[in-house]
């Protein structure tokens, strides 16, 4: 089919082209008023807290283990988010309104690899006041969580295992996309759309003519002489 043909098909598939054009820019007009979702994270760090008479983080160990178990206490109810990658944020999992809490997981495809004392701790929502009430209860689950896991290990009152106070602080961000971008996306492909459905319905109103107009093979016709009788 030529570019002539196609400009034929929509010149007169007029009333599909408006339709489809109409949809494209509702469509783009939706992307552009999209409101954006707001989330934080906070990449808790656990240290040990004075000498190191603890046995949880003795000189060449590691805290990671502990890390494991206050993720696996903090997702008791609910299950654990994949850990594809530690770059990986809530928003890039598809949950605009929610919490999630992992691991760093600097491993491959094949084989996890938690080489970090850190808790990632995730919250998303419609706007900044409900990321900072999940976030708050997230750290103050976290804290309690850490404390109860030691007291049940039968640590001492002190030293203890913390958290460094500066891991806990966060920003909330707002995740809003590029809508212009995503506007000028929609247009495109709405176009070329409308244009397409304009063809194809061109070609289904031809196909219907000509079968309608065709000659049964093997029909015989039938005429009467003038004044006479068939």
């Amino acid at each position: 089919m030529s570019v002539w043909d196609v400009a034929r098909a929509v010149r007169r598939q007029l009333v599909v082209l408006l339709v489809g054009l109409l949809a494209t820019g509702w469509a783009a007009l939706a992307v552009t008023h999209e409101e954006p979702v707001y989330w934080a994270r906070v990449r808790a760090v656990l240290v040990a807290q004075g000498g190191s008479r603890n046995w949880l983080v003795q000189p060449g160990e590691s805290a990671i283990p502990l890390a494991g178990l206050l993720e696996r206490r903090m997702n008791a109810e609910v299950d654990a988010v994949p850990t594809n990658s530690p770059d990986v944020t809530i928003i890039d999992r598809g949950i605009t309104h929610g919490t999630v809490v992992f691991l760093p997981d600097r491993g491959g495809q094949w084989a996890h690899n938690f080489t970090e004392p850190i808790v990632v701790l995730e919250a998303a929502g419609p706007d900044e006041a409900s990321v900072h009430v999940q976030m708050d209860e997230l750290v103050r689950r976290l804290r309690g969580e850490l404390t109860t896991l030691q007291r049940d290990l039968l640590v001492s009152g002190s030293p203890r295992v913390g958290f460094s106070d500066s891991t806990l602080e966060y920003t909330v961000q707002a995740a809003a996309g590029r809508p212009k971008v995503g506007a000028v996306g929609v247009v495109l492909v709405g176009a070329t759309l409308s244009v397409l459905a304009c063809v194809s319905v061109e070609r289904l109103r031809r196909s219907a003519r000509n079968r309608d107009g065709a000659t049964y093979p093997g029909a015989i016709m039938i005429t009467a002489a003038p004044g006479g009788r068939v």
